[in-house]
């Protein structure tokens, strides 16, 4: 697998992670909960391509982010442990405005960081 993928896919899971971070760390009255929580869903996405594609496994691009994680848990029994529920929202006006919430998506992210062995 060309290493400079995998290398762009934790690139981008960490750019999309620092985003998430810097939002939630703006003033309580200014913080955007959806873009908190997309920004780590985005994260987690691209950490779980990454994986993937270190294991040399495809997947179509766009593709949701519970398919790549069934695929992750194929390989490694840990990712079993990722709890999609905090990032997994119908309308953007379901995001949590919740401080706890919030630091759980981007706690998730790190999680899916950790697993991938960015």
């Amino acid at each position: 697998m060309d290493s400079n993928q995998i290398k762009t896919q934790f690139e981008q899971a960490d750019k999309h992670l620092v985003a998430a971070k810097s939002e939630l760390n703006r003033p309580a009255e200014d913080v955007v909960p959806f873009m908190v929580c997309r920004s780590a869903r985005y994260s987690l996405s691209y950490y779980l391509k990454g994986f993937l594609l270190k294991h040399q496994i495809n997947f179509e691009e766009e593709v949701s982010v519970e398919t790549l994680l069934e695929k992750c848990r194929v390989i490694n029994d840990k990712f079993n442990e990722l709890d999609l529920s905090l990032i997994t929202f119908a309308e953007d006006h379901e995001y949590s405005a919740d401080f706890d919430e919030m630091e759980g998506c981007i706690n998730l992210a790190e999680y899916a960081k950790q697993l991938a062995g960015e």
